[in-house]
């Protein structure tokens, strides 16, 4: 029960308030203050309002034109990407026929020193049937020479290494 005479009370205090508000005749005054505030209020808020819808389309324009850089930068980052694969791969294959070209190099130049070695033998060779040729041949041809008037045997050159042939030619004197 307390609470509702304290409900009565108040009530009873705002009409008396009502009551001496317009047995004053101020209200008049009062509401047309309270309009005008009301008004500027109303245009305050309206105003709010289109700045606030002004800040979210800057934002969704932004927002959109920062979107579409990211998709750009994706797409440039994808692209860069696969030409980083694509020079990987390249480089892997260079890699691996540079390595097939060193193989060979190597190959080669063993080879090389096998071949100056070969040409030093056949030099060394040559310089000993040079050595033969002018020591050893003429003395040998002499001797065939001497041989073959000596004995007048006329050698088949033709015939197999193996086998020595000739002929014997009688002459009177």
């Amino acid at each position: 029960m307390a609470s509702t005479s304290k409900d009565l009370q108040d009530i009873e205090d705002v009409s008396k308030d009502i009551i001496q508000i317009l047995s004053t005749g101020e209200t008049h005054i009062l509401l047309e203050e309270t309009l005008h505030k009301e008004e500027e209020m109303l245009d305050l808020l309206l105003e709010t309002e289109a700045t606030a819808s002004d800040i979210i389309k800057d934002f969704l324009a932004l927002e959109k034109n920062v979107a579409e850089k990211l998709i750009e930068a994706d797409g440039k980052k994808q692209s860069s990407l696969t030409k980083l694969r694509q020079i990987e791969q390249e480089l892997k294959e260079v890699s691996a026929q540079n390595a097939g070209l060193e193989t060979d190099l190597q190959f080669l130049m063993k080879e090389l020193e096998e071949l100056k070695e070969m040409e030093e033998e056949m030099e060394q060779m040559q310089k000993e049937v040079e050595e033969d040729t002018t020591t050893a041949i003429p003395s040998a041809v002499y001797l065939a020479q001497l041989y073959h008037k000596v004995t007048r045997i006329q050698w088949d050159y033709d015939s197999d290494p193996t086998l020595i042939r000739g002929s014997i030619l009688f002459c009177s004197r």
